[in-house]
């Protein structure tokens, strides 16, 4: 009985030796330091990049037009009376937005 009492003694010094190496005082200070940091660093890096992809993604999808070919209209006067352009036997519209 002596001898299973000092085994469960030293393996209690043992759980305590390796929490004791890590939970001292600085690596507490230190952890909470960075978990503190982290969120800090990650939100004004958002804040600074995200303007720049959501300018850059509206500016490409605002400005951007394509022309494509009105079908009901088959001659060049009725076209060029709606303010669109008549080429290759087709009238033209260069205003069409692609979100359409």
């Amino acid at each position: 009985m002596l001898f299973s009492n000092s085994k469960t003694k030293s393996k209690k010094r043992q759980k305590n030796k390796i929490g004791a190496v890590f939970w001292n005082n600085s690596n507490i200070v230190l952890l909470s330091g960075y978990l503190i940091t982290l969120p800090i660093c990650t939100l004004i890096t958002i804040s600074l990049l995200l303007p720049l992809f959501t300018a850059s993604l509206f500016a490409s999808i605002g400005t951007s037009h394509h022309s494509t070919s009105i079908p009901w209209i088959d001659n060049a006067s009725e076209c060029e009376h709606t303010g669109r352009n008549w080429r290759d036997r087709k009238c033209w519209d260069n205003e069409h937005d692609p979100m359409f």
